[in-house]
């Protein structure tokens, strides 16, 4: 007796121990419930005496019944253990029906119609019946409602549409098939057996206790079977925890924990409070983030190991930058603990088994080996692996293998007959499959198999998808193409979507949630960061040795082979099993009841956690619980500013509330010697060495988690990186997919990539209408610069040839270019309120008289360059001419400055820090402000436009002066 007692606290004592008929425990994660469990079994078989066949154990799964039945035979051994009625509510109904069911009609010989058998006889029901619902569609709805009792006579009575009438019928014909087929699905075990109970109280008469593992995630039908099960003793032992209730979607009723209080009011309840699993730390979030929940029964969490680190809550720009940050953080981890930690003890834990295909691509290019727990591997995935091997065949269209997989997909009417003629004659022709099948298409030769018309076509319509993806790949260069537009194409040669829907009608979006996955990668996949993975990939060029360089064909290998190597990576991982280290990827749903010493928790966004189709946010929280509680020693929960679809973000709603963030650390934690010590207790391990944790230190790069910005930015590594975009070496791939640099405080001295407004393209899958406005925005842009560099070009070229001259005047070039010519001074005006720079000595400046000429007012900053506008694109001035040149403050000191050039079409300068002014100047300024000025304005040997502005106007006849031209202007 002692021996099953032994270890156990006070609570779980209490709960062992306890006299009281029906008993709830309430055992949060980690606080021992198994263990509890499985004690009270034995306790009630050593200390009470009850025979092990009269108790009746139920658990959700054949693993948690394997391990419960394993812990009873420590504690009373093989023999009694095995007497035991123990097992899943299905197993345990089924051994009823077998011994029983013929008291409801049920024969001794009857079956038991798995899934692939029900949506079988569903199909030929919907044939049947003429309906239009897809098998997998009613198949689901048939199951929810056989999980609330509802059967076709209860379901009769609330079917009032014609919708309602149809499945109505469906339900009918499904089990009129399977009655008269002797068949029960899953479901039927526990109605029959309920059923069962409820016209045969006596088949349970020998009852003396009943137990339920995970009482939370029981249906209203597995209620009913617990109460009928114990119709007789009314001894009832349940072990639960509300918090962790996630399974609402498969019909678990929260609320059967109130239910059972209210039949049996003198229910005991006992919380289990301390956890054996977690950091302090860990817990402090987890309770803080489940007490959001008001209407949950209040419960505390007691750590019973250190505090620990606080959990991480990370933000990153992008989901492929957050599979980066995570697996860089693997590593480092693994580094700064000197090894204390290996890949097993590493867990990602995903909302949704679609946004796995980031965090798998970065573990692959690492060459970290990971496994999916309850889950197909992303590339093994059906709708994934087809695209992918269509795009194989492009690639390389003499795999007849691959051939043979994706030719009758979608189906085209083309059998396996079919396939093995024509590949058999292939081979006695000496020539591929693909050569073969394409002969016989566009007529070169006929088969010696007779080809059904329908094959034909069929045949017919493979050749298209493929050949219009060869000339996708061959045009690339020209048409600006991607590999994304190639992966689109192909999709929309198959109707992939559609397809998807026929033949997988209950998990569709899903599926294609995948599909939209491999084409976010597809689009990641050309990004610049990856392009210069294979440039720094390359060998090192050797003189005199050509080496091929990056071309449009190589990325769609480059992509198919990192493809490859990745699902090489995995299938090792798998068929080496425990052997081999691996990192484990599950949904949060399928971790439940299993711990790592390290959880991440990606996309922390809402959307995906609370989920964009959830109805009952309560459970999505719980589901978030669940998963931070599975953390021993370092919880990382991160937040993706964009998601793989390139949308922008929220962070999901239950770490934003107000509090929650005083429990989370902004970077991964600094592990000291002395955090390594207390990590290796909590996991009752050894500690490495002081030496060992040195060592491994030493080979990081980074020993702390610095290098992504703690506000989500892209590191300024990152944005430092080679734009490819701009790149003309770099052919191919990508090229419109590469996101457009943003152009912002534009000046006119940025004539290079000018625009007037600020323009962005976006990488990666868009939809077809941001696509298109992304393009037009970008052939926008290119115009743009182009006008720019063919104005600026105009503006630098000099004239080709001198204009014929009237006789007798001189050009202006030629007076100006007369040493002897020289300005008279005139009177000094009252001094200008802009000063500038006094020119350079004579002998000094070059003779640009022009450059001199000010014969008009205009404003100009403060802050002058220096900067020839002969390279600026001009704009004409729209302002009046004054009547009378400006005057300008011009200083002593020739050195202090440059000549500036102010013409009617210069553009505004942008600022600049103005040029320093000699000491001496400033104080000769100063000192000298009251005197005038010496000026100098502009002076010629005939009289110009500007002058004759200014003077009073001759009234003429109409046509006078036109007549006399050019030699009337300016005379009396």
């Amino acid at each position: 007796m002692d021996a099953i007692l032994d270890g156990l606290n006070d609570a779980q004592r209490e709960a062992v121990t306890s006299s009281a008929s029906v008993l709830q425990v309430l055992a949060p994660p980690g606080s021992g419930k198994t263990k509890t469990l499985t004690a009270r079994v034995a306790y009630l078989v050593g200390h009470h005496q009850l025979k092990p066949w009269n108790i009746i154990v139920c658990t959700f799964t054949v693993k948690a019944a394997r391990e419960m039945k394993d812990r009873i035979k420590a504690l009373i051994g093989e023999q009694v253990a095995k007497k035991l009625e123990l097992g899943t509510f299905h197993s345990i109904a089924l051994r009823y029906l077998k011994q029983y069911g013929q008291h409801i009609g049920i024969s001794k010989d009857f079956g038991i119609a798995d899934s692939s058998d029900t949506k079988a006889i569903l199909k030929k029901s919907i044939a049947k019946i003429g309906a239009t619902m897809q098998p997998g569609s009613a198949q689901g709805r048939i199951s929810s409602l056989k999980c609330k009792g509802i059967d076709c006579d209860a379901f009769a009575r609330s079917a009032k549409n014609v919708e309602s009438q149809e499945f109505l019928q469906i339900y009918r014909s499904y089990e009129a098939t399977l009655l008269a087929s002797n068949l029960l699905d899953y479901d039927d075990l526990l109605l029959r057996c309920r059923f069962l109970m409820q016209s045969h109280p006596q088949c349970v008469s020998n009852v003396q206790a009943v137990l339920i593992d995970e009482f939370q995630d029981t249906n209203c039908v597995q209620y009913d079977l617990m109460r009928l099960f114990a119709q007789h003793c009314n001894a009832i032992t349940i072990v639960g925890d509300p918090d962790q209730s996630i399974y609402g979607w498969r019909s678990a009723e929260i609320k059967n924990l109130a239910t059972m209080k209210q039949q049996w009011p003198d229910t005991l309840t006992i919380n289990l409070k301390d956890n054996y699993r977690s950091s302090g730390a860990i817990l402090h979030a987890a309770q803080k983030l489940i007490e959001q929940d008001e209407g949950r029964p209040p419960k505390k969490l007691q750590a019973t190991h250190s505090i620990g680190s606080r959990p991480v809550l990370r933000k990153l720009p992008s989901a492929n930058a957050e599979a980066e940050w995570l697996v860089s953080e693997i590593k480092r981890t693994q580094a700064v603990t000197g090894g204390l930690l290996k890949e097993n003890d590493f867990a990602v834990l995903l909302r949704s088994a679609t946004l796995s295909r980031a965090i798998e691509s970065a573990l692959g290019k690492a060459g970290v080996p990971y496994r999916m727990l309850c889950g197909t591997r992303f590339y093994d995935r059906a709708e994934v692996k087809v695209l992918i091997d269509y795009l194989r065949v492009i690639n390389h269209a003499g795999n007849d293998e691959v051939i043979e997989r994706v030719i009758n997909v979608p189906t085209r009417k083309i059998g396996d007959k079919t396939v093995a003629a024509l590949n058999q004659e292939a081979q006695l022709k000496g020539v591929s499959l693909w050569r073969m099948i394409l002969d016989v298409v566009q007529g070169r030769c006929r088969s010696e198999f007779k080809l059904a018309e329908p094959a034909l076509k069929g045949l017919a319509s493979f050749v298209d998808v493929v050949l219009t993806g060869q000339r996708k790949v061959t045009s690339l260069e020209s048409e600006k193409s991607s590999l994304l537009a190639l992966l689109e194409t192909v999709i929309k040669k198959l109707n992939f979507q559609s397809y998807l829907k026929e033949k997988y009608a209950e998990d569709h979006e899903i599926r294609w949630a995948n599909v939209e996955e491999l084409m976010a990668q597809t689009g990641d996949f050309e990004e610049k960061e990856n392009l210069q993975d294979m440039a720094e990939d390359a060998l090192p060029a050797i003189d005199g040795l050509d080496q091929r360089e990056i071309s449009s064909d190589d990325a769609l290998q480059l992509f198919l082979a990192n493809v490859a190597l990745t699902a090489s990576l995995e299938k090792k991982a798998d068929d080496d099993g425990e052997s081999v280290q691996q990192i484990t990827i599950s949904t949060m749903h399928a971790a439940k009841g299993l711990e790592w010493p390290v959880v991440f928790i990606p996309a922390c966004y809402d959307g995906s956690i609370p989920h964009s189709r959830a109805e009952d946010n309560d459970e999505e929280r719980r589901l978030l619980y669940v998963g931070m509680t599975r953390a021993q020693v370092l919880l990382y929960l991160s937040c993706p500013i964009k998601n793989t679809q390139r949308e922008e973000t929220c962070m999901s709603t239950f770490l934003t509330q107000p509090g929650i963030e005083c429990f989370f650390e902004e970077h991964g934690p600094m592990v000291s010697n002395a955090s390594v010590n207390a990590l290796a207790k909590t996991l009752r391990r050894d500690a490495p060495a002081p030496k060992t944790i040195s060592e491994k230190r030493r080979e990081l790069d980074q020993e702390e988690d610095n290098y992504w910005p703690l506000n989500g930015d892209m590191p300024a590594a990152e944005e430092a990186r080679w734009d490819y975009s701009r790149d003309k070496s770099l052919p191919g791939f990508g090229t419109a997919n590469r996101s457009l640099s943003t152009f912002g405080s534009t000046s006119m001295q940025q004539t290079d990539g000018f625009s007037t407004a600020s323009a962005t393209m976006k990488s990666g899958f868009v939809s077809v209408a941001s696509k298109y406005e992304e393009l037009m925005e970008q052939s926008a842009i290119r115009k743009i610069e182009r006008r720019t560099e063919t104005a600026a070009k105009v503006v630098d070229e000099n004239p080709k040839g001198r204009k014929r001259q009237i006789d007798g005047q001189s050009s202006i070039a030629t007076f100006f270019s007369n040493a002897a010519a020289k300005s008279e001074r005139l009177p000094a005006s009252p001094p200008s309120t802009l000063k500038r720079p006094g020119p350079p000595l004579p002998e000094d400046r070059p003779k640009r008289p022009l450059n001199e000429i000010s014969n008009m007012q205009f404003s100009r900053p403060d802050q002058l360059i220096s900067k020839s506008s002969s390279s600026m694109p001009y704009k004409p001035r729209t302002a009046p001419l004054s009547s009378r040149p400006s005057q300008v403050q011009v200083e002593d000191d020739a050195g202090s400055g440059n000549s500036y050039v102010f013409l009617s079409s210069s553009p505004e300068k942008p600022e600049r820090n103005e040029p320093s002014v000699p000491a001496n100047v400033q104080s000769a300024d100063s000192s000298n402000g009251s005197e005038q000025p010496k000026i100098r304005p502009a002076a010629t040997f005939h009289t110009t436009s500007m002058q004759r502005i200014g003077q009073p106007q001759r009234k003429t006849l109409g046509m006078r002066r036109s007549l006399h031209g050019w030699s009337a202007r300016g005379r009396p």
